[in-house]
């Protein structure tokens, strides 16, 4: 991938992290934690192969997304061991939400996680906008 294709790679998958965070505000106000929090999963995701792709990385899975951004962002100390734990607890609650009728999320623990998503996605859109 040329520089400039990591680039296109990266600005889509911010573009799309943004719109599965509209998606998990708009659910959220329709009273929908349990569909919203699957939302705030991709809305990371996309952050993570946005920073990965910028960086000349080109994950094919979640699972490899999730091992690169640790080896290579996480475990450097460029970001935070809480991020990997983020990124996991998110991955299990809507795999919880998709696969387990009995999974209840509350409202409040919702926002909260749809806060930290946002603060993510953020992060990952300074940085990615820093590297240019």
């Amino acid at each position: 991938m040329t520089g400039e294709g990591r680039r296109e790679s990266a600005d889509a998958e911010i573009d799309l992290a943004d719109e599965e965070l509209r998606a998990a505000e708009a659910l959220l106000a329709d009273g929908l934690p349990r569909i919203a929090v699957g939302r705030m999963y991709f809305a990371v995701f996309h952050a993570v192969r946005a920073q990965l792709y910028a960086e000349g990385f080109e994950p094919r899975t979640h699972r490899g997304a999730q091992h690169l951004f640790n080896l290579h962002f996480v475990r450097t100390g460029r970001f935070e061991p809480a991020t990997s734990g983020l990124i996991a607890r998110l991955q299990k609650f809507r795999e919880e939400a998709d696969y387990a009728p009995a999974f209840v999320v509350d409202d409040e623990g919702a926002r909260e996680d749809l806060e930290a998503a946002r603060e993510f996605v953020a992060r990952i859109r300074a940085v990615v906008s820093a590297q240019g």
